[in-house]
């Protein structure tokens, strides 16, 4: 394989396996004949990102934008209080582990939103809906879980903003978003429930139609 062979190989790995088992060849064709020049190149790059996202799955979209979220408030927090906090996590001594991550009722919202807008798309069962919000929590918590590695490592100090708060343990960051998993299955189940009731909605109304 020649080097111009393998950069097109790689940006074709952009686009969806649906959308290259169609068009990869014509797309491959197209690119050895002509100069990759950075124009060529960023046109690529860029309609490869938009054929992603138009077929990315509720679960990564919602995770993504979760994720930026939660990051975003480790950042903001940490730079106005020194340390690193965020307030999508809150001490909660009756529960396992003793550490409230993505509790809010925004979070809720989207793994509702995630399961049914998983089922609007693919239809199927709750069963499906409630593994895809366990994906959107998934990616959502991984600010949450590096976190936890990075204060094993004594890399970063985590502390509640409060009066006589104890710093939270490394291990309860680590696991807290994974223990709620089963819980983020649930909103999302319910979500497929929701959204299995609109789709009924949207045939008796396609029905009465003349």
């Amino acid at each position: 394989m020649t080097r111009k062979e393998w950069v097109v190989s790689v940006l074709l790995r952009l686009y969806p396996a649906a959308w290259r088992s169609e068009y990869g060849a014509e797309l491959t064709d197209l690119l050895l004949a002509r100069p990759l020049g950075p124009r060529v190149v960023g046109d690529v790059l860029w309609n490869g990102c938009g054929q992603r996202a138009r077929t990315a799955e509720p679960s990564t979209i919602l995770g993504l934008l979760a994720m930026l979220v939660i990051l975003s408030g480790f950042v903001l927090k940490g730079a106005t209080y020194g340390r690193t906090w965020t307030a999508l996590m809150q001490p909660s001594p009756r529960t396992f582990p003793p550490v409230a991550v993505m509790a809010s009722g925004l979070f809720v919202s989207l793994l509702v939103l995630c399961g049914c807008w998983t089922h609007l798309r693919h239809g199927g069962r709750a069963r499906r809906a409630g593994v895809a919000a366990m994906r959107m929590g998934f990616i959502a918590g991984i600010p949450i879980m590096l976190a936890g590695v990075l204060m094993m490592a004594g890399l970063v100090e985590l502390t509640f903003v409060g009066p006589r708060l104890p710093a939270p343990s490394a291990w309860a960051i680590l696991i807290a978003p994974l223990v709620r998993l089963p819980e983020f299955w649930l909103w999302g189940a319910l979500g497929g429930k929701l959204g299995k009731q609109i789709r009924c909605w949207q045939q008796r109304a396609a029905a009465t139609q003349p």
